[in-house]
């Protein structure tokens, strides 16, 4: 493969996760009526990105082409709808999904690869922040990854799906893939990685304050290594790599913080405050009496207090579900204390 395409592939995925990093800060969606995300919702949207391609595989190439060519141009006006309003949002919409079906009638596939790389790069971003700004938390973006990573992996590896789907695609408008080159053997991304490369930074950042883009522009750098010095010579599921990240940034930076700060407090600059290790066991007189705080009556011993702004928050059988309980009522990380 071309080892300039491959390191330009790379470029273009840290500046996709910045360009949703500028939106994410600078633009606020409009939160549709869904309430919060619940596992429901994860599994729900799991299946759908799981059942998908083996219904389009029942459809012809043409119909394909149409459906894409639809959903793209949908996510490309509702990403322009906050910036310069609903109705203006349609004409660029529109105007770009008509140039690159015309360059693929007129047989241009360059243009149609520049039009559908900028459409995807419009469409991911707004996709993204709307899951991002509507509530979707790192847990529910870990659990998504780690169902696709083994779907990617059985999809890529141990069946065709993925051959076959990308052979149905091949050369046609609106394939779902960010290429910067065609052929046989295209330095490519598919939408799928995409929208997760771009997808766990922004909920990152806004639930521990950290921007996790260089594990991702990462992953997409060793897989472009690899490929350029032979070891990798076919189609590579990037998620193998990007999705257990993902699992254990989740893990490492939840134990952390301690929980996960909300997007209240986040538009608000609260910062994050790092998990408190101060965790200790000490009676209930003496627990009362060092914090002026009373304890609850009728609480056995062993039962774990958050305790902060001068009440009990909360409490539970063990620290981290006394500290997730206390979560829900204030911003501050609680201090844990155990009764004995």
């Amino acid at each position: 493969m071309n080892p300039f395409a491959l390191v330009a592939l790379s470029a273009c995925a840290a500046a996709m996760i910045g360009a949703a990093a500028a939106y994410f800060v600078r633009v606020r969606m409009p939160r549709p009526p869904v309430g919060v995300y619940a596992a429901s919702d994860i599994a729900f949207l799991s299946v759908g990105v799981v059942v998908a391609p083996l219904l389009y595989l029942s459809l012809s190439g043409a119909a394909v082409s149409a459906v894409f060519g639809l959903v793209l141009g949908l996510a490309v006006q509702f990403t322009l709808a906050p910036v310069c309003g609903g109705p203006w949002a349609w004409a660029p919409a529109l105007a770009a999904t008509a140039v690159t079906a015309a360059c693929a009638f007129a047989d241009r596939p360059v243009a149609v690869r520049v039009c559908m790389d900028l459409l995807l790069v419009v469409a991911v971003v707004g996709v993204a922040n709307l899951w991002a700004q509507s509530g979707m938390r790192p847990v529910h973006v870990a659990a998504f990854a780690a169902v696709l990573t083994g779907y990617d992996l059985v999809a890529t590896t141990l069946t065709r799906v993925t051959l076959d789907f990308a052979t149905q695609v091949q050369g046609r408008p609106f394939a779902p893939m960010f290429a910067l080159t065609g052929g046989d053997r295209p330095v490519a991304i598919g939408l799928g990685d995409l929208l997760l490369l771009v997808l766990f930074p922004l909920v990152a950042t806004r639930a521990f304050g950290l921007l996790a883009a260089s594990v991702g522009v990462g992953v997409t750098g060793v897989v472009s290594a690899l490929f350029a010095v032979g070891a990798l010579t076919a189609g590579f599921p990037l998620l193998t790599l990007l999705g257990p990240l993902i699992v254990a940034q989740h893990v490492v930076w939840t134990r952390r913080c301690g929980g996960e700060r909300r997007t209240v407090d986040w538009r608000a600059g609260t910062p994050v405050r790092a998990r408190p290790r101060d965790e200790q066991a000490l009676p209930a007189a003496e627990l009362t009496a060092a914090l002026a705080v009373p304890v609850p009556d009728g609480s056995p011993e062993g039962t774990w207090f958050a305790v902060g702004e001068g009440r009990v928050l909360a409490t539970g059988p063990t620290p981290g579900q006394a500290r997730r309980a206390a979560g829900r009522q204030a911003p501050e990380v609680p201090v844990v204390i155990r009764m004995v």
